[in-house]
């Protein structure tokens, strides 16, 4: 693919003192980018008729050699345009993908973020390009992410969800999603064996963060409590009116509740781990009914019963009320250490954390902002 000299321009070619200023067809071009664009633009473009021509032929290019991202130079390419060199030599030179021709100069940024670019992406991206010059940003960072810590496949679907009007959703989520795409083709390491819903890309954006939330609770669970056996859980097992009561006392036994019941036990592995609460299951003849979670109150010495929740949440009725006051009152009294529940924030134990994230690590050579070599309470809370 050779630079093609416009029809327009030739007029000028050997010109002294050509300018854009004197194409007006370059003029209604430049007037298509985005404002905070046009001067860079304009001031590259003076330089040689052939850098003005990218306005037509290759305006991401354009762009990308007037806003030039960190760390790159752009002088070689300038100078490859002037000498009328490849288009494909140039863009591959300057990191610019060719499905980018096809973008309009309204959209594009500057600087452009590194984007992902194959044969299989190139044919399908140009379907979800952003309509909007609002949404545009948000979209270049999306697929830029995508291309950076996931994979194709994600970016292609980050291009399709990001190009709709309808979401809104915070861009921080992306993380969380991305993470958890990434993993649902992984089933051997320890993250993607926490994903229950696997990413496809047929997937709306709602559906995959709801799924991505889900993992997140599974993993936040692992971490906290993973190869931890309960031993003190407060109060004694018993049946009372029929209903029985059982402990769970490690994170597989949380983990397989909440799946059966359908609720958010996992969410309490925290508390669980800072020794502020403790979770029971209720079950009659065999059968789950109900999740129990014994709480401590401040610097109280004897727990207490924080809740008692059905499938999905839903309120208990008052006959398992009553059965759980009657086991409660029926326990032996043991004061508990008011020392013990201070509540604090869980941090999981650097090794466990650094052995569950370290493929995703290895497999990218780097180590990301978002999900550190050294864990903080936050750190999933904030992807």
């Amino acid at each position: 693919m050779m630079l093609m000299v416009s029809h327009g321009a030739h007029a000028f070619a050997h010109a002294r003192a050509w300018t854009p200023a004197c194409d007006k067809s370059f003029e209604r071009q430049l007037a298509r980018f985005h404002p905070k664009r046009r001067g860079p633009v304009r001031a590259l473009a003076e330089r040689h008729v052939r850098l003005a021509e990218l306005s037509e032929s290759f305006p991401a290019l354009l762009v990308a050699l007037a806003w030039p991202r960190a760390r790159f130079d752009p002088k070689p390419v300038i100078a490859g345009v002037i000498a009328g060199s490849p288009l494909v030599s140039l863009a591959a030179q300057a990191n610019v993908p060719l499905w980018l021709r096809r973008m309009r100069p309204e959209l594009l940024p500057g600087p452009l973020p590194r984007l992902p670019d194959s044969p299989y992406l190139r044919h399908r991206i140009v379907n979800h390009f952003p309509t909007h010059q609002k949404r545009a940003g948000e979209w270049f960072r999306a697929v830029s992410f995508a291309g950076e810590w996931v994979h194709e496949d994600f970016a292609l679907w980050c291009a399709q969800e990001f190009a709709k009007r309808k979401h809104r959703r915070p861009w921080g989520i992306l993380h969380l999603v991305g993470l958890w795409a990434w993993h649902s083709a992984r089933g051997t390491t320890p993250g993607g064996a926490a994903v229950a819903t696997p990413f496809n890309a047929s997937m709306e954006l709602n559906a995959a963060v709801t799924a991505a939330i889900d993992w997140r609770e599974r993993v936040e669970l692992e971490l906290l409590l993973g190869g931890k056996r309960i031993n003190d859980v407060w109060l004694s097992p018993a049946t009372v009116d029929g209903f029985e009561f059982v402990p769970l006392r490690d994170a597989a036994a949380i983990d397989e509740e909440a799946a059966a019941m359908r609720h958010c036990v996992r969410t309490y592995a925290e508390s669980v781990a800072t020794n502020c609460s403790r979770l029971w299951s209720v079950r009659r003849d065999g059968a789950r009914v109900a999740t129990l979670q014994l709480q401590r109150y401040g610097n109280e010495r004897l727990p207490g019963i924080g809740q008692v929740r059905l499938v999905r949440n839903a309120d208990a009725s008052h006959q398992v009320w009553t059965a759980a006051h009657r086991w409660l009152r029926g326990q032996e009294i043991r004061e508990l250490d008011a020392d013990d529940c201070i509540w604090r924030p869980a941090v999981p134990d650097r090794r466990r954390w650094q052995a569950f994230w370290k493929p995703f690590w290895l497999e990218k050579r780097r180590i990301p902002k978002w999900l550190p070599l050294v864990p903080t309470r936050d750190t999933l809370g904030d992807l």
